[in-house]
């Protein structure tokens, strides 16, 4: 269920976010755009455990996919994480911290 609750921050970003394997695709895509293979070769995962990590990250809207020929690249949409960021920020201005 993917959402935004009455603090605006979207749990399904959150818990994409907690995986280290996903942390460490984020990184190695930085701010280049990469295909599952490219990042495959770039970390220890396989590509379909790889593939099966940018699905989850593109479903929370923290990757936009782009298609060339049979490819399909990949790069961080700093949107959504800007967006969460703030959400965050928010949230710990409301004094619960």
């Amino acid at each position: 269920m993917s959402g935004i609750n009455q603090n605006d921050m979207d749990i399904e970003i959150i818990k994409a976010l907690g995986d280290e394997a996903r942390i460490d695709i984020l990184n190695i895509i930085g701010k280049k755009e990469l295909n599952a293979s490219d990042i495959a070769a770039r970390c220890t995962l396989s590509r379909p455990t790889v593939s099966h990590h940018l699905q989850i990250l593109k479903r929370a809207r923290i990757l936009e996919a782009r298609k060339e020929g049979k490819e399909i690249y990949y790069s961080v949409n700093m949107h959504t994480l800007k967006s969460l960021s703030q959400a965050l920020l928010k949230f710990i201005g409301m004094g619960f911290f």
